[in-house]
């Protein structure tokens, strides 16, 4: 998760047919995402850069309010509105997309044809953790020395995996393949980031694998060609957003996230849904300690499940779309 200011918007399975956004006849809905001009409208399919310089993306949440407007009076159960920095269309870098794709996690695939076993030859192989935070003390490696009982390269092979499966503390998952003589080794997912409170971040399982024993042979000369998959976070998994909205969160001014009880608003990420994202990273304008004007960059992302049957994501770029094409930076179409 890159370390940015960042504004994280998350819509729901929500229709994107909202035509008032404040006052008494807002008709905005929990969940809806729009697209605000400087004066605070709706923006409409075809409006560009000439009509309005700058824009807002607005989420509406679940929460109420009332009050009493100026003329005296009042006015009950308004929507509270979620709203991103201005972002003005001469300051945008990147107008671009991340649909949703699973996560991939590290496998290595090793050889064994080369290798023939020595009854009384012990072998062994080790894996040696690269995503532990801190201090990690012995789980930064673990070793499975295995002596060999027969000359048979499948039946070693197959209780070599058997021995890794066996251990309760493994991070990893052994298979064998007799026909083509592979010893899999697959990283496990992270099981301790599940619920949407956790405090751990999503992560995942990195490991090199180191053969030991003269007989071995060749196995030893080139390990790192047995990765045969690079492990990837994937994008729009609820773990992922997830973790966004908390990063964002400071810069809505919650600063605590793990006190007891909890003090915080409840996440808007759904857990059973996946989602597609649309990000913008533009400069906002702010006046330094020293009195100097200067800019921040700042990424806005704005989440909607893919599996969505409203057309909220299509009514979003329906007018984002020409926004940005009239920008200077031109940025082509997006679609999912």
């Amino acid at each position: 998760m890159n370390k940015v200011v960042e504004k994280v918007f998350i819509g729901t399975d929500q229709a994107g047919d909202a035509t008032i956004l404040m006052g008494a006849s807002q008709d905005i809905a929990a969940g809806e995402i729009v697209v605000a001009d400087k004066a605070g409208n709706i923006l409409t399919p075809g409006t560009t850069i000439a009509d309005t310089d700058t824009i807002f993306i607005v989420e509406c949440l679940s929460d109420t309010y009332d009050y009493i407007d100026p003329q005296g009076t009042s006015v009950t159960s308004v929507r509270r509105l979620l709203w991103s920095d201005p972002i003005k269309g001469e300051d945008v870098s990147e107008y671009s997309k991340k649909a949703y794709a699973a996560a991939t996690e590290e496998i290595w695939s090793i050889d064994f044809s080369g290798w023939t076993p020595v009854i009384g030859t012990e072998y062994m192989i080790r894996i040696i953790y690269k995503d532990i935070n801190g201090d990690p003390g012995q789980r930064a490696s673990k070793s499975y020395p295995y002596i060999a009982g027969t000359a048979t390269r499948d039946t070693e092979g197959a209780a070599i995996a058997a021995l890794i499966n066996a251990d309760p503390e493994r991070r990893i998952t052994a298979a064998y393949a007799t026909a083509t003589d592979i010893l899999t080794l697959t990283a496990k997912a992270y099981d301790d980031n599940d619920e949407l409170t956790s405090v751990n971040k999503y992560g995942q399982v990195l490991f090199d694998v180191v053969l030991y024993s003269d007989n071995f042979s060749t196995l030893t000369a080139d390990p790192y060609s047995y990765m045969s998959t690079n492990p990837n976070p994937g994008s729009g998994h609820y773990r992922l957003v997830r973790d966004e909205e908390k990063w964002s969160r400071g810069y809505e001014g919650i600063a605590q996230q793990t006190a007891f009880p909890p003090q915080v608003p409840t996440l808007r990420t759904v857990k059973s849904e996946t989602y597609d994202c649309l990000l913008i990273r533009h400069k906002n304008s702010y006046v330094a300690a020293d009195a100097e004007n200067r800019k921040v960059d700042i990424t806005t992302k704005i989440y909607i499940p893919n599996t969505a049957t409203s057309n909220q994501m299509s009514t979003i770029l329906s007018v984002l779309n020409p926004w940005m094409a009239s920008t200077p930076g031109a940025f082509p179409n997006i679609s999912f």
